[in-house]
């Protein structure tokens, strides 16, 4: 593969804005509540260990830091929850084990009976599948060892548990705030840079293959749109029954917007990246070749500074609307710059119409979507800020008005 190929791929499978934009520490998640949480599960399971022996004076009570180690790495809430699903899962397939092990004994037919039983118990229980795993193993926990010890694994888990809840509620119980923040950043980074993959290329004369990837690229952007989705409401969960939950909510409140903006303006780049794949294919040249767009080029790349502004300003550990208000100001500033773009060339698409019907048609889209785009970020950052935006949100020149464009766009060829 050309050293040339071998650098477009890489600039594919790499999201350069999240590069750009972050240290070291963001980019392998480890964060303050990350170090915290590995705290707590290290204490969780020595403490677990240590009650275990004092109480039921096992030389080895396995099962208690086991238990904590996986209780200890849910929320508040789920922790409550996890902890009496495991244990009743402990109970229900020890029970199993003991009931059909005199019977069955221990062979591999057998082992898998328990489990294949202990899988569907859990089933019909609709416990969670880290509980429901729970049931197979305590079963096949009693086949292997008999049922000597069974009084100590039922204690076992539920010192493990009860130790792992205590931990969570008294040493800084876990929210996943800044994971959902890093998600929705991810988000906002590959919606960046496909935006600005998109003007890179219009710049210049560009072909069919330009546009299919273009495309490809906005499209991968559904799977990181999940992710976001997903961590986010992970983060609100996180927060209920949380004794903090009052100094994350405004956090929680601006992630979740953005994340809702974000949403919409990844579908609409997928749809710019669309049509001008369709216009590659439907409005052929001789030579394969697309004359260059400019003032679109232009428009999509303050576009992506819009939305760079709008992500920077929601996603921030600070209120953007408490101070002086300046991250709310600059994300206005954006939009406006790139809404008085966009307005140069609506302003021209009638002569462009006139020259070529079908460039004309396809522009036109581009125009609409991206007006779109612009539309979201608005309302995500009123969303925001009730009370307006701080300051004159018209951007560009020192009187206000929009800078000038780059004179007759190559988009009317």
């Amino acid at each position: 593969m050309p050293p040339t190929r071998v650098l477009e791929r890489l600039r594919e499978m790499a999201p350069l804005t999240a590069w750009r934009r972050r240290g070291p520490a963001d980019l392998l998640g480890l964060d303050r509540a990350t170090i915290v949480q590995a705290v707590k599960v290290a204490l969780s399971a020595g403490l677990a260990w240590a009650l275990a022996q004092l109480i039921l004076h096992s030389t080895s009570p396995i099962w208690a830091p086991i238990t904590a180690s996986l209780i200890a790495l849910l929320t508040v809430r789920a922790s409550l929850k996890d902890a009496g699903q495991k244990v009743l899962a402990v109970v229900v397939g020890l029970v199993v084990a003991i009931l059909l092990g005199g019977f069955i004994g221990l062979h591999a037919w057998s082992i898998a009976i328990i489990v294949g039983i202990g899988f569907l118990v859990g089933k019909v229980l609709r416990l969670a599948p880290g509980a429901a795993a729970q049931i197979p193993i305590s079963g096949l926990f009693v086949l292997a060892l008999g049922t000597g010890q069974v009084r100590e694994r039922v204690l076992d888990t539920l010192i493990g548990a009860i130790v792992a809840v205590l931990v969570n509620l008294v040493v800084i119980p876990p929210n996943h705030v800044n994971a959902g923040r890093r998600a929705v950043a991810d988000l906002s980074d590959g919606v960046v840079d496909a935006l600005g993959a998109m003007a890179d290329g219009l710049a210049a004369p560009w072909r069919a293959e330009h546009a299919a990837r273009w495309l490809r690229t906005a499209r991968e952007q559904a799977s990181v749109a999940a992710t976001a989705e997903s961590d986010v409401d992970q983060a609100e969960q996180s927060l209920a029954l949380h004794p903090g939950r009052a100094s994350w909510t405004g956090a929680l409140a601006r992630t979740q917007q953005a994340l809702d903006t974000l949403l919409i303006v990844e579908v609409q780049v997928r749809v710019v990246a669309r049509t001008l794949r369709d216009t590659a294919q439907k409005v052929r040249s001789s030579d394969g070749e697309q004359p260059p767009y400019p003032m679109t080029a232009d428009v999509l790349t303050t576009t992506a500074g819009a939305v760079a502004a709008f992500s920077a300003a929601l996603l921030a550990e600070d209120d953007p609307s408490s101070g002086d208000g300046e991250p709310l100001a600059l994300a206005h500033r954006a939009v406006a710059r790139a809404r008085a773009r966009l307005a140069e060339i609506d302003a021209d698409l009638a002569d462009m119409l006139a020259a070529s019907l079908s460039r004309g048609i396809h522009l036109g889209t581009l125009v609409v979507e991206t007006g779109r785009i612009l539309d979201e970020l608005e309302a995500g950052l009123q969303g925001s800020a009730p009370a307006g935006p701080p300051g004159d949100s018209r951007a560009d020149s020192p009187d206000g008005s929009p800078d000038d464009g780059d004179g007759e766009p190559a988009e009317r060829r």
